[in-house]
């Protein structure tokens, strides 16, 4: 005796239930995410963070250059103060990526924003270690502190003051408080001096 399909057992008609496809990526994605050896983050153009590997998970938990306020909005230390990562939105959003040293204590570090390739106005936001083989050096031999050292890289490389205080995020007195310090401590009396001692070290 045959049974007509109504007459099988309800566990026998149902298909049994797998994920659909986009949830098997989404679930590839964060295990890679948090196996990352580079501290990544993904943000919205709101600033919003949507995404952080285990690295840039624990950078913002120390306060580590990176900072989510109560909405869930990252910033970036910048000259010691706290500026949100949506001021490079309107760059970023036009396709250039944007490196800034990352305000933090320990190895030179800088952040890389650029536009997540997939579109939605997504940023990917990458941290690197900075390699400053000769700012090391200066260090040691001038006995510069972290940010003169990379000050003076910026003037080695034929970067102005007013240039090199905006890329660091600081103002051009400072800078140039800083060019005096740099003066002292290598006995230059000029920034060309300066310079070509840098270069000769």
């Amino acid at each position: 005796m045959s049974h007509s399909p109504a007459q099988l057992p309800a566990a026998d008609t149902e298909a049994p239930v797998h994920p659909s496809r986009m949830q098997r990526l989404a679930a590839i994605a964060q295990c890679l995410l948090q196996h990352l050896d580079t501290p990544l983050l993904v943000v919205d153009a709101q600033g919003s963070l949507l995404e952080a590997s285990a690295g840039a998970l624990g950078r913002l938990e120390r306060c580590e250059g990176l900072w989510r306020d109560a909405a869930g909005r990252l910033a970036l230390r910048q000259g010691g103060r706290w500026v949100p990562v949506t001021r490079w939105y309107p760059e970023v959003a036009a396709g250039h990526g944007v490196v800034l040293p990352l305000d933090a204590e320990g190895a030179p570090m800088q952040i890389k924003l650029e536009a997540m390739p997939s579109g939605g106005g997504w940023v990917l936001a990458t941290i690197e270690r900075v390699a400053l083989v000769r700012g090391d050096a200066m260090r040691r031999r001038f006995r510069f502190t972290r940010t003169q050292a990379r000050l003076a890289e910026m003037l080695c490389q034929g970067m102005r003051p007013a240039h090199a205080a905006e890329a660091l995020g600081v103002k051009i007195s400072t800078v140039r408080t800083h060019v005096g310090v740099m003066y002292e401590k290598t006995g230059a009396h000029s920034q060309a001096e300066l310079v070509a001692l840098l270069h000769a070290s």
